[in-house]
């Protein structure tokens, strides 16, 4: 036998861990009350085009419209999440999963399995399946079955799987996944733990409370669009807690794209209309924009353009001033009414001089742009993945050295140059005077400075930086001198 040799030599080569990717800034939450579609079991569901909207929504849905005038936008965004708020109670629902083809399950003439609905357990037997063509109708054998043991129970093939609801609602109102008795019938139904959905009945939702639960099941999205229902009624600048989402979206960091179509906020005397409420709250996170058309989706046009800036590239970075917004009926206002307009930081879709339809300002409730606060929010996430991927990758620890802090501070400066190359940042000047010429300046502690307390619980405290903000040209104003 041979000696190896690894007796003589051996080699061995480590794997660093894949990096954590940057965010999704380009996903559209849309926030509606229409039932039928998305169980609470469920809450959310992200699409990627119109036609898979169509899918699931009908063409006159509001779900629908305000992803046409999303995904009319050019170049094409991708990502539109529906978001559930129940304006009523919800009954507790079994969403199941993965089942067996329809031609497996016709086998089935004696079914069985059990389900805990309501605090009672139902014992579902005799189910025979031979006689059904489709899906819907085995659905209709298993309600039969459930009604007969606890009545107003229903099951409903969804598209992709069975789904059992309770005849209650509210917080009484409580089921359980499926379990098996004398045969594998749950398992084949798709009614097991390992394969469903399970969610208990629920009360009556605010908005708010509705996005909360939302963000709390870990649905990802950036901007938020909602129901023309939630949008502000005239003279009333709660509305349908409208400043209340406003607020919500503050604190949770989401970009509120809100659409007023109150009339109140052409009138400089009024100061209770909603973008003049907003205005007066600094929030730096949600954009208004008004429509006379309570049928439109403006707003949902508005970050479909925003939702194409790819980040990561060069000069990418846009402002949505004098942008098309397709689908969306132009406003004909005269220039004081836009000057109002102008003055509460609402923006619209407008017409100038006799061919152009274009959005201006985009100016969020703070002052600021939401070019800006789109940027900035993807900049956050850079740095932090980045600095995350720099600890997460190393196969070796990073010392708690000078030499440690110093490849801290290059990744941050690569976090920054970054902003640099897609147009968010460049040179310029700080409030103080400073001239930038890369746009931004790292700034750290030294070593020799580094608290004695923050060293031995391995926290490094003293990295910072200043940048400035590229900006954008809005208008331009010339003035000249002409001599015979």
């Amino acid at each position: 036998m041979a000696i190896k040799i690894t007796e003589f030599t051996n080699a061995t080569i480590s794997i660093s861990p894949t990096g954590v990717q940057t965010g999704n800034f380009g996903i559209l939450g849309f926030l509606t009350t229409e039932e039928g579609v998305i169980s609470t079991a469920e809450r959310a569901r992200l699409y990627t085009s119109l036609e898979s909207v169509g899918d699931d929504w009908a063409a006159s849905s509001e779900v629908y419209l305000a992803a046409t005038a999303f995904y009319a936008q050019t170049p094409e965004p991708r990502d539109f999440k529906v978001l559930m708020s129940y304006a009523t109670a919800q009954e507790a629902s079994l969403v199941g999963g993965g089942h067996d083809l329809l031609e497996d399950l016709l086998l089935i003439t004696t079914g069985a399995f059990d389900v805990t609905i309501d605090g009672g357990v139902l014992n579902i037997a005799g189910l025979d399946f031979s006689l059904q063509s489709t899906l819907a109708g085995i659905a209709s054998v298993i309600e039969a079955a459930l009604d007969l043991d606890l009545a107003g129970t229903t099951c409903t093939h969804s598209g992709t799987g069975f789904v059992i609801t309770s005849p209650t609602s509210g917080i009484s109102s409580t089921i359980t996944f499926a379990t098996e008795s004398t045969t594998t019938t749950a398992e084949s139904l798709g009614l097991l733990q390992y394969q469903g959905i399970l969610a208990d009945g629920i009360e009556a939702e605010s908005p708010v409370d509705s996005l909360a639960v939302c963000i709390a099941e870990g649905h990802e999205f950036i901007g938020l669009v909602t129901h023309k229902s939630m949008r502000d009624q005239t003279g009333e600048a709660t509305g349908n807690n409208t400043t209340d989402i406003g607020d919500w979206c503050e604190a949770a960091k989401k970009i509120f794209m809100n659409t007023t179509n109150d009339l109140s906020s052409l009138n400089v005397a009024i100061t209770t209309d909603v973008g003049s409420v907003l205005k007066a709250k600094t929030l730096r996170y949600s954009l208004t924009t008004f429509s006379r058309n309570p049928n439109e989706y403006p707003s949902a046009s508005v970050f479909g353009r925003a939702a194409s800036v790819n980040f990561e590239g060069i000069s990418t970075t846009i402002t949505l001033n004098l942008k098309q917004m397709p689908t969306i009926t132009v406003e004909d206002l005269t220039p004081n009414e836009f000057s109002i307009l102008r003055s509460k930081y609402i923006s619209a879709i407008v017409k100038i001089g006799k061919t152009v339809n274009a959005y201006t300002d985009s100016r969020m409730a703070s002052g600021s742009w939401l070019d800006t606060t789109h940027g900035l929010m993807w900049l956050e996430n850079r740095i932090e993945t980045d600095m995350f991927n720099l600890l997460y990758q190393s196969n070796t620890k990073i010392p708690y050295t000078q030499a440690g802090i110093n490849l801290a501070i290059a990744k941050l400066e690569n976090s920054l140059e970054a902003a640099v190359r897609n147009g968010l940042s460049g040179p310029g000047y700080l409030p103080d005077g400073t001239y930038l010429p890369n746009g931004y300046i790292v700034t750290s502690v030294p070593l020799g400075d580094i608290p004695t307390g923050d060293r031995s619980n391995r926290i490094y405290n003293g990295l910072g930086f200043k940048m400035i903000g590229a900006g954008a040209l809005h208008e331009i104003n010339i003035s000249g001198e002409f001599s015979e």
